[in-house]
């Protein structure tokens, strides 16, 4: 069947996300929260994971969502383009929407042969620093319908450094599920058996070297020395997780520091916090930030990526430099010696998230997107004589 017919049958468009793995990751999060959320009337949602599976497979298989993970080989794996296009083709895939570069790498041109439509998004701009990187998204985007840049920071680096035009580039910011992101304890720290009059310091991310949760243990350990009743909780997991709990033991800290590894309670455990704190020293949007501002703690952040558009420093929260632990410790005591400019910060977080990056528009975005690109690809492939 061509593309044409699928555009003009009754039948929903199939949309395929296009990702690294089913880990809980930020952009992982992004592709399985639009395929459980786009219209089901008018869209079928399907993932597929390049890599590896993971926890979410689960919440996948419970929606009805279509999850396939291909088991990409270490190094170069040519034959999984001929994979991924076997996929496409007998899925009838309508829109291949791709995340990040590796997945548009192996997925173009699959999607291409198999008469699918292509969205490319991108997530950040650190994996896209060197030239070749940038070379190959340049190259890559002719073969895409539109490229989504999900912040203005990483618009800006996709026109004025990867050099893709303007018109080509799509702004959709990523969104918060409001009513599961939310203020208000829920009894977590009784349920894992923590102290519940500790004052928590907290950071969900993975434990890897762009995250930096190495300074992050630095600063909590002086600010441990002014403020013993706090405790610091990091949610994830990671190549360095053995190594940082050697630094919290060497750094006198261990009782205070809890690693509770990867969960799927994080909507639970960030209301407990009073205060999140992103250490990363590179970063895009990270939708862990979003969702503590959501559930109204007060953040204390890195100046990196798309960040300082999202925290206006000292209105809805705090910006320091990256890997400075001094001011990142300083940051986080003014924040736990002031509880009324605390609880203002927090309220505020939540207030501009609840107005600009809601999840319903940014499903209500991309749903747009697609009808906007399906009878324009459609009469390019009638043109073509597919």
């Amino acid at each position: 069947m061509n593309v044409a017919a699928r555009w003009r049958d009754d039948r929903p468009l199939h949309v395929m996300q296009v990702v690294h793995s089913l880990v809980r990751g930020g952009s992982e999060r992004v592709a399985c929260d639009l395929a459980m959320r786009l219209d089901r009337s008018r869209v079928r949602s399907s993932v597929c994971a390049l890599d590896v599976g993971g926890p979410l497979a689960a919440e996948l298989e419970a929606a009805g969502i279509a999850a396939h993970v291909t088991g990409r080989r270490p190094g170069r794996d040519a034959r999984l383009i001929g994979t991924l296009y076997r996929l496409f083709r007998r899925e009838q895939v309508d829109v291949v929407q791709t995340h990040h570069l590796t997945q548009l790498i192996y997925g173009a041109l699959g999607a291409r042969l198999a008469g699918a439509t292509l969205v490319h998004v991108e997530h950040e701009t650190f994996s896209l620093r060197s030239a070749r990187a940038r070379r190959r998204l340049r190259a890559l985007s002719f073969f895409c319908d539109r490229v989504v840049a999900v912040g203005e920071a990483i618009r800006d680096f996709l026109v004025g450094e990867v050099r893709i035009a303007r018109p080509r580039v799509a702004l959709i910011r990523n969104g918060i599920d409001l009513a599961r992101y939310r203020p208000g304890r829920r009894d977590f720290r009784r349920r894992i058996g923590l102290p519940v009059t500790e004052r928590w310091i907290g950071q969900i991310a993975r434990l890897e070297e762009e995250k930096d949760q190495a300074t992050l243990l630095r600063a909590f350990a002086s600010v441990r020395a002014r403020h013993a009743d706090t405790r610091l909780v990091l949610v994830g997991d990671g190549s360095l997780r053995a190594s940082l709990e050697e630094l919290a033991r060497g750094l006198g800290v261990e009782a205070a520091v809890s690693f509770l590894g990867a969960r799927s309670d994080v909507a639970d455990l960030l209301p407990e916090l009073d205060v999140f704190v992103l250490s990363s020293i590179r970063e895009g949007l990270p939708l862990a930030l979003l969702e503590a501002m959501a559930c109204g703690v007060p953040v204390v952040a890195t100046a990196i990526g798309n960040v300082p558009r999202v925290v206006r420093d000292g209105v809805n929260g705090d910006l320091v430099p990256p890997a400075d632990e001094r001011a990142l410790a300083a940051a986080v005591g003014r924040t736990l010696d002031s509880p009324d400019r605390a609880s203002a910060l927090g309220a505020a977080a939540r207030a501009w998230v609840a107005q600009e990056y809601g999840l319903d528009a940014t499903v209500r975005r991309y749903q747009e997107l697609y009808d906007e690109l399906s009878p324009d690809v459609a009469a390019a492939w009638v043109r073509r004589g597919v």
